[in-house]
């Protein structure tokens, strides 16, 4: 039976949610959740995403990147020993895209599979322009990768389904699952930020492609409901609060 944990992987205030809504005049602060998720499959452990940093647990007052608070009161390695596994056990890692807050922990995860859109992957390891948070997963750039161009069954069984949605970055990513007792669930990656985001088409400022990220975002509607799935935004978190936490488990 295949299972999914939700791990907690840092928390993140945006000081001006504006710049997450294109053309909004709001400027107030949200807090947004920082999920990861496992998954425990009968052909292997899938993670993916690698959150914030470990590190930031040391930061007690957190840090300031741009117009984002992070800070962490829980490290994910913590959160793997409560399950009884280690980092190393995971075959196959996967981001949703390279923003240092879905990075933080991914050299954990260098004797792992690492699955990743093509474009994403020659943005991350470009030779000539490193990203800043190169070094949140430097260390997997000798891993062995399954680069995508679209979408992909990994187990070919149609459980756990990766789904190109470029826009926020390139080579962004969202993740398909199908659990035998919780049904089809979607996890969004940053298509969106929260549900009101989401429904509104609001686009982030930074995004790299506003019209690639409205697509992305009609086709997410459309697998939700083809799938009759539940819609996990990963960065909503009302969402979050809502949901059973590692080591507890969907199934």
């Amino acid at each position: 039976m295949i299972k999914l944990y939700v791990l907690y992987a840092g928390d993140i205030i945006c000081k001006d949610v504006s710049q997450l809504n294109e053309g909004a005049s709001n400027t107030k602060e949200i807090a947004l959740a920082n999920p990861i998720f496992l998954i425990k499959h009968p052909k292997g452990w899938v993670m993916w995403d690698a959150g914030l940093s470990d590190n930031l647990i040391h930061q007690k007052e957190g840090v300031d990147a741009w117009i984002f608070h992070l800070s962490m009161s829980k490290t994910v390695l913590s959160q793997f020993e409560e399950i009884g596994i280690h980092p190393s056990d995971v075959d196959y890692f996967a981001f949703s895209h390279i923003h240092n807050d879905h990075t933080g922990n991914a050299n954990y995860f260098k004797s792992a599979k690492l699955i990743i859109q093509q474009k994403e992957y020659d943005i991350a390891f470009n030779p000539n322009k490193r990203p800043f948070n190169y070094d949140d997963y430097k260390e997997l750039e000798n891993s062995e990768v399954i680069k995508l161009n679209g979408d992909y069954d990994l187990f070919g069984d149609g459980t756990v389904q990766f789904i190109a949605t470029p826009g926020h970055t390139a080579g962004h990513q969202s993740l398909l699952l199908n659990l035998e007792n919780t049904g089809a669930i979607i996890i969004s990656g940053d298509i969106a930020y929260y549900e009101e985001n989401y429904l509104k088409k609001g686009i982030p400022t930074f995004n790299t492609n506003k019209e690639d990220s409205l697509i992305s975002i009609g086709k997410i509607k459309q697998l939700v409901e083809s799938e009759n799935a539940q819609l996990w935004i990963q960065h909503d978190k009302k969402h979050f609060e809502t949901l059973k936490i590692s080591p507890n488990y969907y199934d």
